[in-house]
């Protein structure tokens, strides 16, 4: 592997790492953007601790009922899905807050594309009985269909790929519309390829090793090996 690769990209952890927030007492609604980009980019394993730190503080904030009542559909939406997504017990009660008295969402969440886009996505991480999370998907699902007819081309495209793939985080283009404020996505872009990049040459010469160590093993078992190796 080329040795100005390694120092590249060590060069741009580093970098990243210095946008993300380190101190957990500290912690702002774009650090969660940033975690939301490093996992939709692949780049979220690089900064473990540092992610741990933003979601247990972040976990603090959503079961604070002041907190919640300041924090729209968009940031309550997202916030739970990640946590959840990493293992945190989240209510979905605190969904309540933007339903009416019929325990329906309200209507006039309808042209907040962006808060029905996570909500849908949120709502998929449903647990066995929980009717707020039913209701949260059959709601945006409903109105998203309904907002295709008037978005323009890229916004429907990001809303047709949440409606298909609610599960999926690797739609990279979705965060440029998430981004934090004043952050230039090119970065995380430029890191995800070169660390794609180390990864594929990484893998290449542990099958040369592989190949060299079994020189002698017939050759239909280390292609047997390799199926094994790389898809399970």
């Amino acid at each position: 592997m080329p040795e100005d690769t390694v120092v590249n990209h060590a060069k741009l952890v580093e970098s990243v790492r210095e946008l993300i927030t380190k101190d957990s007492n500290d912690v702002k609604f774009d650090d969660l953007l940033m975690v939301d980009a490093l996992e939709r980019h692949g780049l979220d394993y690089l900064y473990e601790d540092e992610i741990n730190l933003i979601l247990e503080q972040c976990y603090l904030q959503l079961i604070n009922k002041d907190f919640l009542e300041h924090r729209n559909l968009y940031e309550v939406s997202l916030c739970f899905r990640i946590l959840r997504q990493k293992g945190f017990r989240v209510s979905a009660d605190v969904f309540e807050l933007f339903m009416g008295k019929d325990e329906k969402f309200e209507e006039n969440l309808k042209h907040d594309i962006k808060g029905l886009m996570e909500l849908y996505e949120a709502s998929h991480l449903c647990i066995e009985g929980e009717n707020i999370l039913d209701e949260a998907a059959i709601f945006s699902s409903h109105m998203l269909h309904k907002a295709l007819s008037f978005l323009d081309d890229k916004e429907a495209s990001m809303v047709r790929y949440t409606l298909e793939n609610p599960h999926r985080r690797n739609f990279t283009s979705l965060s440029l519309l998430n981004s934090p404020k004043d952050f230039d996505a090119t970065i995380l872009k430029e890191l995800a390829e070169l660390d794609s990049t180390m990864v594929q040459s990484i893998r290449r010469m542990e099958i040369n090793e592989i190949l060299r160590c079994n020189h002698d093993t017939p050759l239909i078992n280390q292609y047997n090996y390799l199926f094994f190796f790389f898809f399970f």
